[in-house]
């Protein structure tokens, strides 16, 4: 993830800011009960994977299937171009066991627009839609990123934009402008239809980073710094709030990490720190800890 990169975060405030106070008055409608913890990588195919998460003479082809024996989830962010062929999809699905979950980003010829409601960009959300509805249960939160100053004047647009979205499906909304992800107004239509707030958490974004949640799923994305110590404070400050997430209702929580361009195979590493801190503070709860191949 570009968005929000700083080479130097020396003097860079990591801490988080505490939830807005309506969020206790939010009805969390609890469609899962049960505590689930979806961690995993914003890749599957770099290279470096193997030898590190994969046997070190894994084939390309079979990056995806050692890639679902060792994390839950995956970003896809090659969506945002547009739909995958049928035949994709079916070989991404029938790669992965069967609690595996794809979050898929919504393309931006569907999100990022300067009118949601265009009848150009309502076929292609159908056409997007009836995609992964192929998945099946696979398909987990697509997430969709509209454009970054997208504000509360659009707020109507947004509100019927979402409507068009099927309920059997999981979605998330992305906003960056600072001033908009966590208003009231916001959580509320988003509640209404049971739609995730998007989290971005980068180092040159403080100010977009939020803890506003308005339905039972929390999703983070974390951008890292290369592993460095910070990461790690960084992911310890999520799991705390990730206690004070469960206080107000919510069940699931998915965490999707980047790495820079160059360190690509550390966010399989930043997810295995945070899965296994997950364990330690969520004993009963636990989920698999990825294998680490000597390369």
């Amino acid at each position: 993830m570009k968005y929000g990169f700083l080479s130097d975060i020396t003097n860079v405030d990591f801490s988080l800011p505490s939830p807005p106070d309506f969020i206790k008055n939010i009805n969390i409608k609890k469609f899962n009960p049960e505590l689930k913890f979806l961690i995993g990588s914003s890749t599957w195919s770099d290279k470096d994977f193997k030898g590190n998460f994969y046997p070190e003479n894994t084939p390309q082809k079979k990056f995806l299937q050692e890639y679902g024996k060792q994390f839950n989830t995956v970003e896809v962010n090659s969506t945002r171009y547009g739909n995958p062929k049928p035949s994709t999809l079916a070989s991404w699905k029938n790669s992965v066991p069967d609690h595996f979950k794809f979050s898929f980003k919504m393309p931006q010829i569907i999100s990022v627009r300067k009118n949601l409601l265009g009848k150009d960009v309502l076929s292609r959300l159908e056409e997007f839609i009836i995609s992964m509805d192929t998945m099946g249960e696979k398909a987990g939160t697509t997430f969709i990123l509209l454009q970054n100053n997208f504000g509360p004047e659009r707020l109507k647009e947004l509100e019927k934009f979402l409507s068009y979205l099927p309920i059997e499906q999981s979605f998330a909304v992305e906003i960056r402008n600072p001033l908009f992800n966590q208003s009231l107004e916001l959580c509320e239509v988003l509640n209404q239809y049971n739609i995730s707030n998007v989290i971005t958490d980068t180092s040159g974004k403080r100010e977009v980073v939020h803890t506003s949640v308005s339905n039972d799923t929390a999703y983070i994305r974390f951008a890292g710094n290369g592993l460095i110590e910070s990461d790690h404070h960084r992911i310890d400050l999520w799991i705390q709030q990730i206690k004070h997430w469960i206080s107000y209702g919510v069940t699931t929580f998915y965490c999707l990490h980047h790495q820079p361009n160059e360190n690509r195979r550390l966010s399989g590493y930043s997810a295995k720190y945070m899965i296994e801190k997950i364990n330690q503070e969520f004993p009963n709860h636990k989920i698999n800890t990825p294998k680490i191949f000597s390369s």
